[in-house]
């Protein structure tokens, strides 16, 4: 009886996050679960603030279900003819679309999200980021514009990352999140970040305002354990202090 032959190149280990924790905030701040073939199907954000049951069609999401007592929104899907996320609508209890995201696309890379609400006069665009990448496919700025509305003033903020590890990157869905304020969304299709950044700087309205140097522990697999920053005030009232940030990542 010949032994089993062994591939010379088996497929590479799914990398299935679980956890990600951050000291301070509800615990876990991220976390995820899976069906047997390595699909997400359940996302629960800050400590169950909100608890999205992800439905699949085929390989791709078809819906978020936001299954919390004081919000029932559906995150829905929809694709181009290429199979591209082209929109996500936001549908309330009522059926009713209250919000979509929109994305465009230079290539094959995620060019420009777009994110409106529903209003008495139709839907306002709120958010606007646009982004631009190295030739690694990591990306180097988030430009997030936030337009005027309700005398509240225009604003817009730019986020730059540097120096680039080569290892595995598993949070790069935050940087699109916009915390308590908005929904998640998972990304489907393209990533911001296939590696980890070592210094991520923050500009607010033109002006310098923060600087993070992070550091990192990895697991064999090449997965962070763990992200340290530490984080200088470039301007603004605080110019000169700084703290340290921590993130604990565990997976399946």
């Amino acid at each position: 009886m010949k032994p089993p032959v062994t591939p010379t190149n088996p497929p590479a280990k799914r990398v299935l996050l679980k956890d990600i924790t951050i000291p301070h905030l509800p615990s876990p701040y991220y976390h995820f679960e899976y069906q047997p073939d390595s699909l997400v199907t359940r996302i629960d954000f800050a400590s169950g603030f909100f608890i999205y049951d992800v439905v699949n069609t085929g390989k791709n999401v078809g819906e978020l279900r936001n299954n919390v007592f004081v919000n029932h929104d559906t995150l829905r899907y929809v694709y181009d003819n290429t199979g591209r996320v082209d929109m996500i609508k936001f549908i309330n209890d009522d059926n009713i679309v209250i919000r979509h995201v929109r994305f465009t696309y230079n290539g094959t890379a995620i060019s420009k999200v777009e994110w409106d609400h529903k209003t008495t006069n139709g839907f306002f665009t709120d958010r606007i980021v646009t982004l631009a990448f190295y030739p690694d496919g990591n990306v180097k700025t988030i430009t997030d514009h936030r337009p005027a509305h309700d005398a509240e003033p225009a604003h817009t903020n730019v986020k730059s990352f540097e120096q680039y590890d080569d290892k595995v990157n598993v949070d790069d869905f935050s940087l699109l999140h916009d915390g308590i304020h908005d929904h998640l969304f998972l990304l489907q299709g393209f990533r911001l970040q296939r590696n980890n950044p070592k210094r991520e700087t923050f500009v607010a309205d033109g002006a310098n305002f923060y600087q993070v140097d992070y550091s990192y522990t990895y697991n064999t697999d090449g997965t962070p354990s763990s992200k340290i920053g530490q984080l200088l005030y470039t301007g603004g009232p605080d110019a000169g202090k700084w703290f340290e940030t921590h993130s604990f990542f565990s997976y399946y």
